[in-house]
């Protein structure tokens, strides 16, 4: 009896615990045993947003995406097989290994083959592309894999994301990245895809993106700067600020990057001597040469040393002795020159004699109250500042005492130790052309949303400077006459008054750079012009002729003409 009574509770409590195991997997640990049993025969399949398109201000499209194919191998899986059949290396340093943009035929032949293949996925993502190549590759830059640096401190980004690295990429990613979406994809137990299992979310395509520049201008530069080693061009609206041109030679193929860039190309672009990779226009500082006479002549002006028909002791022939050394002109000038005819003739001797007079504290004042020496703000990551030196700076690099007027005088005529960009110059011609607005450089116009809503609309920023209506008057002129008898007459144009500078600045490692900046019409200007040329010679014979390109296309039949680039107008 006791015995069937054992038997009795042990059957009882074997089928208590059963019960209760059944009760805790049924019904406690319902919902996640359903959602594990889901996840056997649901595939949750990421759809990348396409980034938004780039278009120029005539509407041109300068970048969009196209479609690609991304081969993904998750963390701790290798794939011989793919290794040895196709050739297709995955880098294990990744955490998630990845062979982007591989071509539709090798696609086919994976998924046909897809049980040889244990846990590779094969997506449809969108890859970049640009038009117009070299062309605007400064301007664009390009995307690349995210690093794990950039992972760090971009929230919202996951291992094996494309973010912008460069220019107008990298500085507008939080518009043109777009917002990912998903596809639930039934699968069965060998992996097979049967078919939708239920209604994903759709994919969000980035904002489109709207530049100020003319793509017309962008292939005028290029085709100008093509035949020298290096040179940058870049063309403000004074009126705003809005930058029209913007060019660095030479430049790369920002496909090239998209969507990674081949190991052997990388090497060739960083071995490469004439640098394509660096932008001349916001990031190389050179010497302004005579387009700093400008600035000392405001400053006389400004602190009353001088007067427009002022004349200097020393007459502007081959050059001045200063100390031990003797300071040449690049040309001889009968007899002595007032200043306006020294900004003309672009006389050194006259401005030794008016920047020794100054000082060095007063000249670098003086390139301060026109912003140089500060970046520029323009809408690109990485801009270079100016070198403005003072007495401080001397001091420091050669000592107390142990420079001279000799440094003064270089100083005077844009030579030595100062270093300007070409983009800065070109808003130094705008701020004269516009009687002294110093408006920050925008390359970006308006941003819209895939659906068409205005997310951004560039509003000009800028600041008087501190210089007087009649200095400012008075440079005009002196541009003016730069170009109309000066040494800037090869930019001359009928019917159209085209005011300038030229300038030569002398390099130490070669043939001098080449230097032009200008703005027309005289009367209401719309373009204000950098031209810089990289060893190019003479700023008067090589750069102004380039400027006067640009010039005749915006303005075809004179002052009422207009161009392609209707914004300008």
């Amino acid at each position: 009896m006791l015995k069937d009574r054992g038997a009795v509770f042990v059957v009882i409590s074997v089928f208590g615990v059963l019960l209760l195991r059944v009760f805790w997997l049924q019904i406690v640990q319902a919902e996640r045993y359903g959602r594990l049993s889901k996840e056997n025969y649901v595939k949750q399949v990421i759809v990348r947003a396409p980034r938004g398109n780039i278009y120029s201000s005539e509407k041109i499209l300068l970048a969009d995406t196209r479609a690609g194919y991304t081969l993904y191998l998750p963390p701790g899986t290798t794939s011989p097989f793919l290794e040895e059949t196709l050739g297709i290396v995955l880098d294990a340093s990744e955490d998630v290994k990845i062979v982007r943009d591989i071509p539709f035929k090798t696609v086919s032949w994976i998924e046909e083959r897809g049980l040889d293949i244990s846990g590779v996925e094969i997506l449809a993502e969108p890859v970049r592309r640009y038009y117009y190549g070299n062309t605007i590759s400064h301007i664009m830059g390009y995307v690349g894999e995210i690093s794990k640096q950039e992972l760090e401190r971009m929230k919202g980004y996951k291992a094996g994301d494309l973010v912008g690295k460069k220019g107008i990429e990298r500085e507008y990613e939080r518009y043109l990245r777009g917002d990912d979406g998903v596809d639930y994809i039934e699968v069965d137990v060998m992996g097979r895809e049967l078919g939708a299992f239920s209604p994903g979310r759709s994919p969000i395509p980035g904002a489109d993106i709207y530049l100020s520049i003319c793509i017309e201008i962008q292939k005028i530069a290029a085709s100008a700067l093509s035949e020298y080693k290096g040179g940058a061009v870049v063309a403000i609206d004074p009126r705003d600020g809005r930058v029209l041109a913007y060019y660095s030679h030479p430049g790369f193929n920002p496909n090239h990057f998209s969507p990674r860039i081949d190991k052997n190309i990388w090497k060739e672009l960083l071995k490469d001597p004439s640098l394509p990779l660096f932008d001349r226009a916001k990031n190389g500082r050179y010497p302004p040469a005579s387009l700093f006479k400008l600035v000392v002549a405001a400053k006389g002006l400004e602190d009353g040393l001088i007067q427009e028909d002022s004349y200097m002791p020393h007459p502007c022939d081959e050059g001045l002795q200063i100390g031990r050394r003797f300071f040449g002109c690049w040309e001889r000038h009968e007899g002595r020159l007032s200043l306006i005819e020294a900004i003309e003739q672009s006389c050194n001797v006259y401005f030794y004699q008016l920047g020794m007079d100054i000082g060095v504290d007063g000249i670098a004042d003086g390139a301060r109250s026109f912003g140089l020496g500060e970046e520029t703000g323009i809408d690109l990551p990485g801009e270079s500042d100016a070198l403005i030196p003072d007495k401080a700076w001397y001091n420091a690099h050669f000592g107390e005492g142990r420079w001279t007027w000799g440094h003064v005088a270089n100083l005077s005529i844009g030579q030595g130790e100062i270093l300007v960009t070409p983009l800065q110059m070109a808003v130094f011609a705008s701020t004269i052309a516009n009687g002294g607005v110093l408006y920050s450089p925008t390359l970006v116009d308006s941003i819209l949303s895939y659906d068409g809503k205005r997310l951004f609309a560039n509003r000009p920023t800028g600041r008087r400077v501190n210089l007087t209506r009649e200095t400012l008057k008075f440079l005009r002129r002196a541009m003016l006459g730069t170009v109309e008898r000066g040494t800037g007459r090869a930019a001359w144009i009928e019917g159209v008054g085209v005011a300038g500078k030229t300038g030569t600045a002398q390099n130490p490692h070669g043939e001098s750079h080449a230097w032009f900046i200008c703005f027309a019409p005289y009367e209401n200007p719309s373009v204000a012009i950098s031209i810089f040329v990289e060893h190019g010679g003479k700023g008067g014979a090589v750069a102004a002729p380039i400027a006067r390109d640009i010039l005749e296309f915006l303005y075809p039949t004179g002052i009422t003409g207009g161009a392609s680039c209707s914004t300008l107008f």
